[in-house]
């Protein structure tokens, strides 16, 4: 099996223009889809495996898995198909880069895009795992960013039906082992709880720069994998959340059942923790440390000091100042102004005592509790709830990327707290995301338009469009203009240019070189020359590239047109013996045909040829030989043993008549006057 290499085309319309990488089955090129003018890629089964049943079925179940599995984070299937004695699949293309190249350049990455990249990874297994496929492969370099920022999960090369069991019995063990799963490793078992282990992994990788378990042989790391537990990422990297360490740890548990049961409770606990992000230092609670719990808004008022508050245990007892003691020698005051007031202070005392026996200090102790519902309402909805409520509202403003302008993100003291009617209560509000100003990107070539859009905290979305006077690959245009305000992540659009418009390559194969110029010409297109040898009439095109599909218009094709038959003299053969004469001729590329005729050569010598010797003919032409048979012999003839019949007698002439008029038939007549 020859397997399919650079230059080839495939079904007529896929042109293989270079190969992108290898894997342990298959290799992948770039292609161009002729019929659609655009790039693709091409998973091709590696030559040595296509005589492989097992891998040749393998290879087959990965396309119909994939093929069912349409989400934005899944890398699209275009087409399948069999070609050059192996096997191939034709997805979208993406040029990249993947996760692990964005891990190798900037090491550790922060947790919100840690948690965005967990999200969007997950959403595409949420997918899968609904179909009944498990990717088995999860790794950084099956997740790939496109151009406009999406990251898309890749090479289902080893997935599967959940129900098929012929892959899934004890000790079939496919996949990374830096990301393999314990169950994988001891090839137990496989199901979806083994990919969110691998997520898991990856997302450990991006936190921290490097995979949790690591060595010189896969048997090793894999044996990690079962028997070691991961390193937290806050001892590499101290300023992790708790919260995103904890639901990363939960991941990788050794135990299936230990994990998030699907990606979906995978997903929401990284949704919960960037929620609880998002509030930041506003919700000072999740801190759980007792400085972090205090409540200024919560203070009660000064008359009742010496309650006992619910947040007492988490906030520090007031500090007492010490009365100044009173001088050493106070000669000249007289002591019954202190006396008057230690009075004072015991009536008040007793007062008090007497007027909260009678029940008059009921209302000073009412509470109530801080509403709930209060987070993810509108500011207005929530400050008429908390009047409704006998409370104070308060109001800080956050800008937040996520939660919309206007909406609470947070409440301090929290939700469900006991407090005195009349406190405070800090609602903590979203100003929307900050604003940014759009780059100017006009002009610029994609990948470096796309750059600066992310730099500015924008979302590039990238359109493709055919231009006359733009480059192929550069900005035409954007949305919205450079320098205009928006907030951040706001998309900015960018048209690119894909050169000139498509033009249909038409066949010009047969025509004189003339005409196909000129029919390329009225479709847009350049034609350049060529010329071949060929048994085609002089002038004639032989062949095109490409034969059919379509170019950017200018585009050149190139014809092969034929420069007529090569020509060669012919030797002479004439005098040689036939045998030695046609040997000749043949070995010297030419055809021979015979025939023979009498000649007083002696038979089986060549005594003419046809074309002659010396003439200018297409090599390879026919030469007819005339062979001589040898002299020509008079026949003698046979009358089948009867002898031939006598000539007539003649009798010597008289002058005797005979009475038949001929009696002077001997001899000659005397002359007429003798």
């Amino acid at each position: 099996m020859s397997g399919i290499q650079t230059g080839d085309l495939i079904a007529g319309r896929y042109r293989i223009a270079e190969q992108l990488g290898a894997g342990g089955m298959a290799q992948v090129f770039r292609a161009e889809d002729l019929d659609l003018g655009r790039s693709v890629a091409i998973k091709v089964l590696s030559s040595r495996y296509a005589r492989d049943p097992q891998f040749v079925d393998r290879f087959r179940r990965e396309a119909s898995a994939a093929a069912k599995l349409n989400h934005p984070n899944i890398v699209q299937v275009f087409d399948r198909g069999e070609a050059k004695g192996t096997y191939y699949i034709v997805m979208e293309y993406l040029p990249g880069p993947d996760l692990k190249d964005i891990i190798r350049r900037r090491g550790a990455i922060g947790p919100d895009e840690t948690i965005e990249a967990g999200l969007q990874i997950l959403s595409a297994l949420a997918v899968a795992h609904r179909n009944h496929v498990i990717h088995r492969d999860i790794k950084p370099q099956n997740v790939i960013m496109a151009e406009d920022g999406l990251l898309k999960v890749t090479d289902f090369g080893i997935a599967q039906a959940g129900s098929d069991a012929d892959l899934t019995e004890v000790g079939s063990v496919i996949g990374t082992a830096q990301y393999l799963s314990p169950e994988q490793a001891q090839g137990g078992e496989i199901t979806g709880a083994s990919d969110c282990y691998s997520v898991g992994i990856v997302l450990y990788e991006m936190l921290t720069g490097r995979v949790p378990f690591d060595g010189e042989r896969p048997v090793a790391v894999a044996m990690k994998q079962v028997h070691e537990p991961p390193v937290p990422p806050t001892v590499f990297e101290p300023g992790t959340p708790p919260e995103l360490e904890k639901v990363v740890l939960k991941a990788m548990a050794k135990r299936p059942a230990d994990r998030y049961r699907s990606a979906e409770e995978f997903s929401a606990a990284l949704m919960d923790v960037r929620n609880r992000l998002d509030g930041g230092a506003a919700t000072a609670v999740m801190g759980g440390d007792g400085q972090a719990t205090q409540m200024m808004g919560a203070v009660p008022p000064v008359t009742e000091a010496t309650r006992v508050m619910p947040a007492a245990a988490a906030t520090p007892p007031p500090r007492r100042t010490a009365e100044p003691p009173p001088p050493d020698e106070p000669p000249r005051r007289p002591v019954w102004p202190f006396l008057l007031a230690a009075l004072a202070v015991l009536l008040l005392i007793l007062g008090a005592f007497w007027w909260s026996s009678r029940g008059g200090g009921d209302e000073a102790a009412a509470q109530v509790a801080v509403p709930t519902g209060l987070v993810g309402s509108q500011a207005d909805a929530a400050r008429t709830r908390l009047t409704s409520a006998k409370l104070v509202p308060a109001e800080e403003s956050k800008a937040s990327p996520r939660i919309p302008q206007g909406e609470v993100i947070s409440v301090a003291p929290t939700e469900g707290t006991m407090v005195d009617e009349g406190s405070t209560v800090t609602l903590t509000v979203s100003s929307g995301p900050t604003t940014t100003n759009v780059p100017d990107v006009v002009k610029l070539p994609q990948a470096e338009a796309v750059t600066k859009i992310r730099q500015a905290n924008l979302k590039p979305v990238v359109r493709k469009e055919a231009s006359e006077d733009v480059a192929k690959g550069v900005v035409i245009s954007q949305d919205p203009l450079g320098a205009k305000e928006v907030p951040e992540g706001t998309e900015v659009t960018i048209t690119v240019s894909t050169g000139k418009e498509a033009a249909d390559v038409p066949s010009v194969v047969g025509m004189d070189v003339d005409t196909a110029l000129s029919v390329l010409r009225d479709a847009g297109l350049e034609g350049s020359v060529q010329e071949v040898t060929s048994e085609r009439n002089k002038g004639t095109v032989v062949r095109q590239d490409p034969s059919s599909g379509k170019l950017q218009k200018g585009g050149t094709v190139r014809l092969e047109v034929s420069s007529g038959p090569q020509l060669a003299s012919v030797p002479t053969v004439v005098g040689n013996n036939v045998d030695s004469a046609r040997s000749k001729l043949e070995n010297a590329g030419w055809n021979v045909t015979t025939q023979s005729a009498a000649s007083a050569e002696p038979a089986g010598t060549v005594i003419g040829q046809t074309p002659s010797a010396g003439s200018q003919v297409p090599a390879g032409s026919t030469i007819t030989l005339t062979v001589s048979d040898g002299p020509a012999v008079e026949p003698t003839p046979t009358n089948n043993g009867v002898p031939p019949p006598a000539p007539p007698a003649t009798t010597p002439g008289t002058d005797q008549g005979n009475g038949q008029g001929n009696g002077n038939a001997g001899v000659p007549a005397p002359a007429p006057g003798n």
